[in-house]
Parts: C-alpha cells; structure tokens; sequence
C-alpha cells in the first residue's frame, strides 16, 4: 500500500504495533524477508518504468522514482523500527 501512495489508508499504531508483535514472538525473519521481497518486487517495476521512459524524460523520472522511493523508505523504516533491536 505504501508503495502504491496509499499510505493514508493504513494505521500507523496498527502496522507498528502488528511488526513489535511479530518481532516479539519471533517472527521477525518472516517479516524482514516479507519487506525484502516487496521491495525488490517494486524496485523491479521502478526499473522497467525507467528502462522504458524516453531518453528526454529519463532524468526526470530517475529523480522522481528516487524520491518516492525515499518517501517510502522512510515510511516503511517508521513502522519496521523494533526489527533493529
């Protein structure tokens, strides 16, 4: 959802509260490879969406997905927090 900026429709305190539990009850591994793969799969568009933009675009669109990509790494280390513990 984050990645598709539908980010306004989550709870913070729940995604928060729901990765502290998973941690807690040791389950922080199937969360921590969960997120990797979601990632990648996403950087893996961001790539084709830049592989196919026009070469006048292309810089434009570099500093547009970095940006939402710092957005939502943010957003993601926000609610990921207690996995560094």
């Amino acid at each position: 959802q984050i990645h598709q900026h539908n980010a306004s429709t989550l709870s913070f305190e729940e995604l928060y509260r729901n990765a502290y539990n998973l941690v807690l009850h040791k389950y922080g591994e199937l969360l921590y490879n969960g997120v990797h793969g979601v990632v990648a799969e996403h950087l893996q568009e961001v790539a084709m969406s830049c592989a196919e933009c026009p070469d006048d675009r292309l810089l434009e669109e570099l500093k547009r997905q970095w940006d939402d990509h710092k957005t939502t790494m943010v957003m993601i280390r926000d609610i990921l927090m207690y996995m560094d513990r």
